[in-house]
């Protein structure tokens, strides 16, 4: 009996290698290339950076999505399954994974770390206070605010990581799974966190439950929102918001890895200045039909986009101490007396509320803007 059950573990073992390989072949025979996959979604957008063409989800149409997305509408948590999903599928569902834009503080209970923001600002012109509040805005990520007047060639300005994008870049979900996967509400972050095997005291967890909260929150009069956790999701959005005639911007140059601060004598560490070589500032009309993408953090690439209207997108290029040009896209938003008194660009850049005020954009953020529109270069 036992010649026998060992026979039929050898067995089961060939067959579980046969099924991985065979599903290996079937995701590269059946993965669309991306550039391909874009042009199907969004045929007439212009140059989709190269950070958007690999988040296409590499098991697309494949048994392994199937396989997970019925787990998912069952219910259904299976750790091993979850494993292999997350390898197959490009996720980053490490639950220790650590993220400095993001910092954690225990509750006395035992529900997830809340997240709050533990960092400081490292502005051009104005010292930045902590932000010890916690998350509760999308506002709360961004970190290098600037005046547009301020903006002039030959000018310095520190920036907090060189708009190097601390959160990492994964694949979006196959659309089988993003279609059964739980909406992202705090109310459905247990299934969540079911899903991807994730335990509820984690890191992980708490990011999880930053993307959940700021998802759910309702939007500014006149703002749609959207948190599209596939590259469909995303394109139906973006383009039932500006149209199919788009171009999409994004911060390119920007360090591969978290650039080593300098020490100073205050309690900041700051990266030397960038300078600004040259930049253009596009047209206002442009501005009223915009949508802006951020990078959040979740086991699937996950953005949060919301159509703003009255502001104005400025490229520059900077270049950094090392000799690097890093070619900075940033948003200038025109009127800010809709937002919150304790928004972190009043108090970074000593404004009034109301007042306009910029900010910088991560290399992984997105800015989608219809093409008709024209660019005005200043001096």
């Amino acid at each position: 009996m036992a010649r026998i059950m060992g026979v039929i573990s050898i067995l089961v073992g060939i067959l579980i290698c046969m099924s991985i390989h065979l599903d290996v072949v079937v995701v590269h025979a059946m993965r669309t290339p991306a550039s391909i996959f874009w042009d199907q979604m969004l045929p007439f957008v212009q140059a989709i950076p190269a950070t958007l063409k690999v988040s296409v989800s590499p098991v697309e149409g494949t048994a392994t999505a199937d396989q997970f997305a019925t787990a998912v509408t069952g219910a259904m948590s299976f750790p091993a399954l979850s494993a292999k999903f997350c390898v197959a599928a490009g996720l980053v569902c490490d639950e220790d994974i650590e993220i400095h834009s993001y910092t954690t503080k225990k509750n006395s209970s035992s529900t997830p770390e809340v997240p709050i923001m533990g960092r400081h600002n490292m502005m051009t012109h104005a010292s930045a206070a902590s932000r010890t509040m916690g998350i509760t805005t999308i506002n709360d990520f961004q970190l290098d605010f600037f005046l547009e007047e301020n903006l002039v060639e030959g000018a310095y300005m520190h920036l907090a990581d060189n708009l190097f994008d601390l959160i990492p870049l994964r694949a979006f979900l196959p659309s089988t799974v993003a279609k059964v996967l739980p909406a992202l509400t705090t109310a459905n972050l247990p299934k969540l966190l079911a899903a991807f095997t994730i335990d509820k005291n984690s890191r992980m967890a708490a990011m999880m439950a930053t993307a959940t909260y700021l998802c759910e929150s309702p939007a500014l009069p006149g703002e749609q929102r959207a948190c599209p956790t596939s590259v469909e999701e995303m394109a139906v959005f973006v383009a039932s918001e500006v149209g199919e005639q788009l171009e999409v911007l994004s911060t390119r140059g920007a360090p591969t890895s978290a650039p080593a601060t300098t020490t100073t004598t205050t309690e900041e560490k700051k990266l030397p200045p960038v300078k600004v070589l040259s930049y253009t500032k596009r047209s206002l009309g442009e501005g009223k039909n915009i949508v802006v993408c951020h990078n959040l953090m979740f086991p699937s690439q996950l953005y949060y986009c919301h159509h703003v209207t009255g502001t104005k997108v400025v490229q520059a290029s900077l270049g950094s101490s090392d000799g690097s040009i890093i070619h900075g896209v940033a948003i200038c938003h025109m009127d800010t007396t809709l937002w919150a008194s304790e928004h972190p660009a009043f108090a970074a850049l000593n404004i009034p509320r109301g007042a306009e005020a910029c900010h910088w954009n991560t290399q992984n953020d997105l800015i989608w803007i219809p093409t008709t529109s024209s660019t005005t270069s200043y001096d």
